[in-house]
């Protein structure tokens, strides 16, 4: 009886002293979003992956790179708020999608701009201007949605299936314009060869805070410590830069 009886007491605190979430335990998801979310081979790299896998090692809940996953955008939306043990990269947090998740962030903010070549010469003062452009975006990507819901017409973009049918035709002068993230545009340009110094950003369209969404059934002590582990590596160090401003850091 004794021996049963330190059994299950041995069970009952195994299971007390048990970690709420445990590595394994998510999938997160992200869609295309240079910076911030990238393929690279057979893993996704990015701001905010590396953010979101540092925070989670200091809380003792780390993620393996098969658990990091590309996904389209509604997809990503979609699972995090009806499936369990989810995570969802550069989430925009608003009235509408408050209550679906648990967050985490901001993250960071990420600004979508347009960016053209500077021997144009461009003058675009204003949102009405930019009917008098024509605009190169990638289809379904963040900035083109970003455009499309701060009241583009489709009709008046040229839309491409990547940023390199898109650039070129910035770069030949079929498009006057390219809509990108602040971040993304030097590095899109760089893959392509070509030289960022030669174009310039004419239009900062919006500013969008990212977060971390986590599916409901998250713990609230993890979203709380998450949470502090951000706002740790964000906090500026004695030399003036946060960790999170070295790790991404030219």
């Amino acid at each position: 009886m004794k021996r049963i009886l330190s059994i299950t007491l041995f069970l009952i605190m195994s299971l007390s002293a048990a970690p709420s979430a445990r590595a394994g335990d998510f999938i997160a998801m992200g869609a295309p979003y240079p910076p911030y979310c990238v393929s690279s081979g057979l893993t996704v790299k990015g701001m905010a992956v590396s953010t979101l896998t540092t925070i989670m090692d200091m809380c003792g809940t780390p993620l393996e790179d098969s658990e990091i996953r590309l996904t389209p955008w509604a997809y990503g939306y979609e699972s995090a708020a009806r499936q369990t043990q989810r995570i969802l990269l550069n989430a925009q947090r608003n009235v509408r999608t408050e209550h679906l998740y648990k967050w985490v962030g901001p993250v960071t903010t990420a600004r979508i701009v347009l960016i053209g070549r500077k021997r144009d010469k461009l003058f675009i003062p204003t949102r009405e201007q930019l009917k008098d452009y024509r605009i190169a975006t990638v289809r379904w990507s963040r900035p083109e949605k970003t455009l499309l819901s701060g009241g583009m017409n489709e009709e008046s973009l040229l839309r491409s299936p990547s940023h390199v049918q898109a650039l070129r035709r910035l770069d030949n002068g079929e498009a006057d314009l390219f809509a990108s993230t602040e971040l993304g545009a030097a590095t899109q340009l760089a893959g392509m060869g070509l030289d960022p110094e030669d174009f310039t950003v004419y239009f900062t369209f919006d500013e969008e805070s990212l977060y971390f969404a986590f599916s409901r059934d998250t713990d609230d002590q993890l979203i709380h410590r998450l949470n502090r582990a951000l706002q740790e590596i964000k906090a500026t160090g004695p030399q003036g830069r946060s960790r999170f401003d070295m790790m991404f850091a030219d």
